[in-house]
């Protein structure tokens, strides 16, 4: 399905360029009736690590490794839109991510080397506007992000920061057990502008069923119970969006004088590995000309009722971020943008807080990091990047070698203590 996914994609370019040469063809007027449009988003970086370490199982101690540059492609998207009916729209989204990342880099995320890497589905829906002609109501079903979090339904190459906010990967994992934090679902969702000039509201209902803990992450287990999530925003000025949409950008480069403020719910209940699984918090975005500031911030809560085991418990942690940038015009239609954010994961800190948030495959402990740096635009659709990244974390009173959040834990590697890291990056969409 992958190759097929490349191959259709690629097809797609070849024909556009032939729709170029022969107007006259079936299928250049298929593609525009269609409204077929294909699109490539390139992320590239270049790093530089210092003070990673790792955990030697058998020293019973970290030890330092050394400081080291790393290239690799960070991001890739190939998405195929189109629009085949008046009120319906598709989107099939392939990603090829982390090719060349070293796990002894600081960088987050695992990797994705070897003679082949590997092509996944990222976004894979279909969008019915259910009211001809109006924004009110929209129905979305497919594989996608559940809509909760600034910053997890933020497209990763419109993030003004070098790396997005990793608070999204502690919200997507919580509720989906992923990191990417696609799951299949349906969601209701819309806008609804009022007679008041300059105030807009917009409202998400969803159902998902991720499946990632039992049958080789094919299935919740022998309980069931579907994960909803609820988000309501308004826009107060320049509405975030005029159209429906769940996709989400930070910067407008001045074209934008709004504020969004938002909050949303997420819940599933008993499963095989919990009996209730929830995440609450609020959201803002600020665009007032050159000025960018956005953020969330989310409570995380699981839990197991008594059982002949063990007694009832809940295991709570929070997550967010802020960020903050602004545009500074620069001659031949440039745009410098200078970046600063902070997000956190404040879990459990008590050894027997932490193994009971092991119990639940939950994270404990603290992770923080603050990115300072900046943006060089030569078109809203490509910039270069320049950023440090420092980090930091908190073990509580676990034992060396804890591996239950992201800054103790790399994934091929095993226990570290992640490290700080400059970084030169490119962002172009085709």
């Amino acid at each position: 399905m992958k190759k097929s996914i490349i191959i259709l994609a690629l097809a797609i370019g070849v024909f556009g360029l032939l729709h170029a040469q022969s107007d006259t063809s079936s299928f250049s007027q298929k593609l525009a009736k269609y409204k077929i449009k294909a699109s490539v988003g390139l992320q590239l970086w270049t790093t530089y690590t210092t003070n990673m370490e790792y955990f030697n199982a058998e020293q019973g101690r970290y030890e330092a490794v050394d400081n080291r540059l790393n290239t690799q492609l960070r991001r890739t998207r190939l998405t195929l839109k189109g629009q085949p009916y008046e009120n319906l729209t598709f989107n099939l989204t392939a990603s090829l991510d982390l090719v060349g990342k070293d796990v002894m880099a600081a960088t987050e995320a695992g990797a994705n080397n070897g003679a082949s890497p590997s092509f996944r589905v990222w976004n894979a829906f279909v969008q019915w506007r259910l009211l001809p002609k109006k924004e009110h109501l929209y129905l979305t079903a497919g594989y996608f992000a559940p809509q909760i979090g600034r910053e997890s339904i933020t497209a990763a190459l419109r993030s003004t920061s070098m790396e997005k906010a990793w608070s999204q990967n502690y919200l997507r994992t919580h509720l989906t057990g992923i990191g990417p934090g696609r799951a299949m679902g349906l969601n209701l969702g819309g806008i609804i502008p009022t007679r008041q000039p300059g105030l807009q509201f917009g409202y998400e209902l969803g159902v998902f069923n991720p499946v990632f803990e039992s049958l080789s992450g094919n299935s919740t287990g022998n309980r069931f119970s579907p994960l909803t999530v609820g988000r309501a925003t308004i826009d107060i000025g320049d509405p975030e969006n005029p159209q429906y949409s769940i996709s989400h950008k930070i910067n407008y480069f001045g074209k934008r004088k709004g504020l969004t403020l938002g909050a949303a719910i997420a819940r599933q209940g008993r499963t095989d590995l919990f009996h209730e699984n929830r995440a609450a918090g609020m959201e803002v975005l600020l665009n007032y000309g050159p000025l960018n500031l956005d953020g969330d911030y989310y409570l995380l809560e699981r839990g197991m009722d008594a059982s002949e085991v063990t007694g009832s418990f809940k295991t709570k942690g929070q997550t967010g971020y802020l960020r903050l940038s602004y545009n500074i015009d620069l001659p031949a239609k440039l745009v410098l943008e200078p970046v600063a954010m902070y997000w956190f994961y404040n879990g459990a800190m008590t050894a027997e807080e932490q193994e009971r948030a092991l119990e639940v495959k939950s994270f404990a402990g603290q992770d923080e990091s603050l990115d300072i740096g900046a943006n060089l635009y030569f078109n809203p659709d490509l910039k270069i990047s320049l950023h440090y990244t420092l980090r930091w974390g908190d073990a509580g009173e676990s034992e060396p070698g804890a591996t239950f959040n992201n800054y103790f834990r790399q994934s091929g590697l095993g226990a570290i203590r992640r490290g700080n890291w400059i970084g030169l990056g490119l962002i172009g969409i085709f």
